[in-house]
């Protein structure tokens, strides 16, 4: 598949494409730091996801949409804090995903919580839920056809 980069004018429509993530579910989280090397920090996150592209199943009891992989890759990483509990597992993205630009960075947000979300409140404890995010220089994403688990 094609790597395609995000901007800052695009991040809407990849958005809306996949349907927020809604529901998504997260199957792989890669991880690269290099020493002392920030700018070649990277982090993939692949998640199944409906995409408005692809016609689902129709009928009462198929979907609108069909599946897909999408393979999210930031780099130049500046800050992330990833983390899975018991109480609060990772896996589903029970309110989908967030991602926003500011001050020069890609902020994606991996648990925004259900109120109105921006890119500067993943700082901000008393109006963010998000305790799972990564900023970054570059975002880019790919779609593949799975293969999922």
């Amino acid at each position: 598949m094609t790597v395609k980069h995000l901007s800052e004018e695009t991040v809407h429509d990849f958005l809306e494409r996949f349907l927020r993530f809604e529901d998504g579910v997260i199957t792989h989280i890669s991880i690269v730091l290099p020493r002392g090397d920030r700018a070649g920090r990277t982090i993939e996150v692949e998640i199944q996801a409906l995409d408005r592209t692809i016609p689902g199943e129709g009928g009462p009891a198929g979907r609108l949409f069909g599946w897909k992989l999408v393979r999210i890759s930031m780099s130049g990483i500046s800050e992330y804090r990833l983390a899975e509990t018991f109480a609060y597992p990772l896996q589903v993205l029970s309110d989908g995903l967030n991602l926003g630009y500011v001050d020069g960075f890609f902020a994606l947000d991996l648990d925004p919580g259900p109120d109105e979300w921006s890119a500067r409140s993943i700082h901000d404890a008393t109006t963010s839920w998000s305790k799972q995010y990564v900023l970054s220089r570059n975002c880019s994403f790919e779609v593949l056809d799975g293969p999922f688990i």
